[in-house]
């Protein structure tokens, strides 16, 4: 079905079976030792958590169901690119536990590359949808398990995948200065996704797209689905 459904755009689907077929290729018992992800081996699931979701995920097949809502509402179910993000760090990120440092993009190893399109994409959009909507945004975000956090207006700091940290910051606009955001991320985030798209040049890396189309349940708000493509490969369409 996800062939099928993506066939047509090619520079998603040239990714996805790359980084598959290495996935099919591997040992799931070497991936659970390396990232330590529960595999178990009579049902050959993995148990990963995105985006505060619960979801299982078969060998070889990548058969994905998410145990804490409808398949077709949970987004690691169904999004190209947050596939070829779970399956990037599967076959080549490294773990280790966060710190309690948190990074700015720029931080990154590669956040020069890609900043113009992140801060348009993830940042700026944050900040004018959430900006003069602090309620809003501090209920979204207690939604999702965030940890208030005392920065700026208002942040909170959430769980994205298996470890890796996000944290959303606020200031409020007022008469003389417009509002402004911040996305950092735990200080984790190189090791997991060390790798840059060098192979891809041109196309944004994966995670910018899940923050810009995650959809928040219940709310109707689109905030998140640009985060994908930082850390992967896909189309450059907005």
């Amino acid at each position: 079905m996800l062939q099928e459904q993506y066939e047509k755009h090619n520079l998603e689907m040239q990714p996805y079976r790359h980084y598959l077929a290495e996935y099919q290729n591997m040992d799931p018992r070497d991936i659970s030792r390396h990232l330590e992800i529960p595999f178990n081996e009579n049902t050959g699931l993995f148990r990963v958590n995105f985006m505060e979701r619960s979801y299982t995920v078969s060998h070889p097949d990548l058969e994905i169901h998410c145990l804490d809502e409808e398949d077709n509402q949970a987004v690691l179910c169904g999004d190209i690119h947050a596939k070829i993000l779970l399956l990037r760090y599967f076959t080549e990120g490294d773990y280790m536990r966060a710190t309690g440092n948190l990074l700015s993009y720029r931080d990154l190893p590669w956040g020069d590359v890609y900043y113009r399109q992140f801060y348009g994409r993830c940042i700026l959009r944050l900040s004018r949808m959430f900006g003069n909507r602090l309620e809003t945004f501090c209920f979204i975000m207690e939604n999702l398990k965030g940890i208030r956090k005392e920065y700026g207006d208002a942040a909170y700091e959430f769980n994205f995948l298996e470890g890796l940290r996000l944290c959303f910051v606020l200031w409020a606009g007022d008469e003389e200065f417009p509002p402004s955001a911040q996305i950092l991320f735990s200080d984790n985030f190189p090791l997991a996704y060390a790798a840059e798209d060098a192979a891809h040049p041109g196309h944004e890396p994966e995670i910018i797209y899940i923050l810009y189309a995650f959809v928040i349940p219940g709310t109707g708000l689109y905030i998140f689905k640009s985060l994908f493509r930082v850390f992967g490969c896909g189309s450059s369409s907005p």
